[in-house]
């Protein structure tokens, strides 16, 4: 049985689709329909040969991205809370039959 090419760029984006999210490799390994075993060697093959540059983490843009988030979350969430707070008082409002 011969074994399946990819094209590069696909591995290349199957990769950085692992790395990207975090997420589960054997997950991202069936919704692109390739075996996990293949997608953990693309994954070894290009962690050796990035450099140890590009391996490097920014933690204080990690950071600050997190807190920028963490923000806009607040946010939708106080905006969310006021929104059902507002539909609490209009259903108590209509549900008052002696109006």
């Amino acid at each position: 049985m011969a074994y399946k090419r990819y094209p590069e760029e696909f591995m290349n984006q199957a990769v950085q689709l692992c790395l990207a999210e975090d997420a589960n490799r054997k997950e991202i390994a069936d919704n692109l329909g390739i075996n996990y075993k293949t997608l953990c060697t693309w994954i070894t093959r290009y962690m050796s040969k990035s450099t140890p540059q590009d391996k490097k983490i920014d933690y204080k843009t990690q950071y600050q991205k997190l807190i920028s988030e963490n923000a806009e979350l607040k946010k939708k969430l106080k905006k969310a809370e006021t929104e059902r707070e507002i539909l609490k008082k209009a259903a108590a409002y209509f549900a008052n039959p002696n109006m």
